[in-house]
């Protein structure tokens, strides 16, 4: 049985392990997993009951961090994961995404001469400001076996000489944030959310460009009000740690609740997967800056407006489904656009994902790569 072992820390990672781990856990594949939760959300709305909710065993690890910023939280994922490395003697690394766990675990594949496995290699955003963009760059070009979900991405690798071969090994398979996304509405469907917000605009930010300022984000939050008021809409906003601490500062401890309310916006707590996703399926649109929010969004046929320039997932846009928005004073104009693009009628059937049987395709090839 070869054994891999799987970092997570944030929650898009814990969806998208949800998948692939109920699968790695029958033992069909010849592949056993021990996961390491190096501690990047602590949240239990944003970590812990994850797991619980998408029934999915609890990380045999768990890393503690007492640093704040990005670096020093950095550098004790990395002074965490290689005792654990060197004391489970994998056979190989699997990492997920963009994030700072991410690329820590990727590094210390990569200095322990260690088998990588990136899932959802290949994009790009082509924004270096984005600590995404290079946590998924660095990650691409230390892992030896490369799972993308689009041939796009196959084809942005190429580019950047990172090619199927002996050395690397790449291959499209799918992307199980989709795959999970349509798992959740039709094995889920009695468990998820019934309440007033369903049918609102689902409102989600957290990206440091656009929470960590106060100025920047009240401009955010004015230009959402007032296309919400001109629609007579309010927007649910699953408010993510980051944002409060800004939103705190611009209102107060007491006030900022009601500040937002009074613009059409109720914030509420980090919400569990279930929930979101039948938000987002009654939505009549989505507003965020998440890379995974929009997959979600248009596997379950809700437009969505990206609060930013740029996005990695460029089919969306091509189809009309997505919009960018580069800054608050853009936002009523691609509003209206994208109003333009959301007819039933034209919601493409194809699954440009391959989101149906992701999660098996993706352990079949780790299986035929590794075993």
């Amino acid at each position: 049985m070869i054994k891999i072992l799987t970092v997570v820390g944030a929650r898009p990672q814990f969806i998208k392990a949800s998948v692939l781990s109920r699968i790695l856990a029958s033992g069909t594949h010849g592949l056993s997993e021990v996961m390491v939760h190096t501690g990047q959300h602590t949240d239990m709305n944003m970590s812990g009951g994850f797991f619980q909710e998408l029934n999915i065993p609890a990380p045999k690890h768990q890393v503690k961090l007492t640093a704040t910023g990005p670096l020093g939280r950095c550098g004790e994922m990395l002074a965490a994961l290689e005792p654990i490395v060197r004391e489970e003697s994998p056979d190989a690394i699997l990492v997920y995404g963009d994030t700072d766990s991410t690329v820590a675990g990727a590094w210390v594949a990569a200095r322990l001469n260690l088998k990588l496995i990136h899932v959802e290699a290949g994009l790009r955003s082509f924004d270096r400001g984005m600590p995404e963009e290079i946590n998924r760059i660095a990650t691409d070009h230390w892992a030896t076996h490369l799972c993308c979900p689009t041939r796009h991405a196959v084809e942005q690798l190429a580019k950047e000489g990172v090619q199927d071969g002996s050395v690397q090994r790449v291959a499209a398979v799918g992307d199980l944030q989709c795959a999970a996304a349509l798992d959740a509405v039709k094995l889920h469907r009695p468990e998820m959310a019934t309440d007033a917000h369903l049918g609102q605009v689902v409102l989600t930010m957290h990206r440091p460009a656009n929470v960590d300022e106060s100025e920047v984000l009240s401009s955010w939050f004015a230009a959402i009000h007032q296309a919400l008021e001109k629609r007579k809409l309010r927007a649910v906003f699953p408010i993510h740690p980051r944002t409060q601490n800004t939103c705190r500062e611009l209102w107060g401890e007491t006030d900022w609740k009601n500040r937002l309310r009074q613009w059409r916006i109720d914030p509420v707590e980090p919400m569990g997967y279930l929930d979101l996703m039948r938000f987002v399926e009654s939505a009549p649109l989505v507003l965020t800056d998440s890379g995974g929010l929009q997959k979600e969004a248009f596997v379950l046929q809700t437009g969505c407006l990206v609060l930013r320039p740029v996005t990695e997932w460029v089919e969306l846009v091509e189809m009309g489904k997505v919009r960018c928005v580069n800054s608050p004073s853009d936002l009523a104009e691609e509003w209206s656009q994208i109003q333009n693009h959301l007819c039933a009628e034209d919601w493409p059937k194809n699954d440009v994902y391959a989101a149906v049987g992701a999660g098996e395709r993706l352990a079949e090839t780790l299986s035929q790569w590794l075993c």
